[in-house]
């Protein structure tokens, strides 16, 4: 598949189905998920209406985020990007601005530097100027996707959950 026909759009009922379908590839690689996928599948429209308040309206300890999918013509969802419009005590030390991640099936592809390179351009437009984006200081293949969009390494630190956490800076 070629990135050239993947683009962002925001969740949509139109990529329920392939967005279920992926829900249960990251169930089998042990991932946590928000949702499960039968009630994901029954109650879309819920789910969508959770990812559009959480732009204006977050739960409580959360900030405001803009979540959008990464899909191609037919093949449906490939990934997503949570754009957080600031930072939080928590999102400072693990998170960042951005956090993006591709379904299984379609990893090493190219994809991952797609998205998180959108992801930028996203947040340029929402007016963000230096952006945090951090990862498991053992994802070696996010570091790379980090370190292609212009990731510039400030430290590792210690989150107190097994893994050190590499925060980069992409600055404006």
């Amino acid at each position: 598949m070629s990135q050239g026909k993947a683009f962002l759009t925001r969740p949509h009922e139109r990529h329920r189905d392939s967005f279920v379908e992926a829900v249960y590839e990251y169930i089998r690689e042990k991932r946590t998920v928000n949702w499960h996928p039968e009630i994901l599948r029954e109650r879309f429209d819920e789910y969508l209406r959770v990812l559009r308040q959480a732009e204006t309206d977050p739960l409580a300890g959360m900030v405001p985020a803009t979540q959008l999918w990464l899909v191609a013509d037919g093949h449906g969802y490939i990934g997503d990007v949570d754009v957080r419009h600031r930072l939080n005590q928590s999102l400072r030390r693990f998170g960042g601005h951005i956090g993006y991640k591709i379904r299984p099936s379609c990893r090493r592809r190219g994809y991952g530097t797609l998205i998180c390179r959108l992801g930028i351009a996203h947040a340029r437009w929402l007016g963000i100027g230096d952006i945090l984006i951090t990862c498991d200081d053992d994802n070696l293949g996010s570091a790379k996707v980090i370190e292609a969009n212009g990731g510039v390494l400030q430290d590792r630190i210690d989150n107190q959950r097994g893994v050190l956490t590499r925060r980069y800076w992409v600055r404006a």
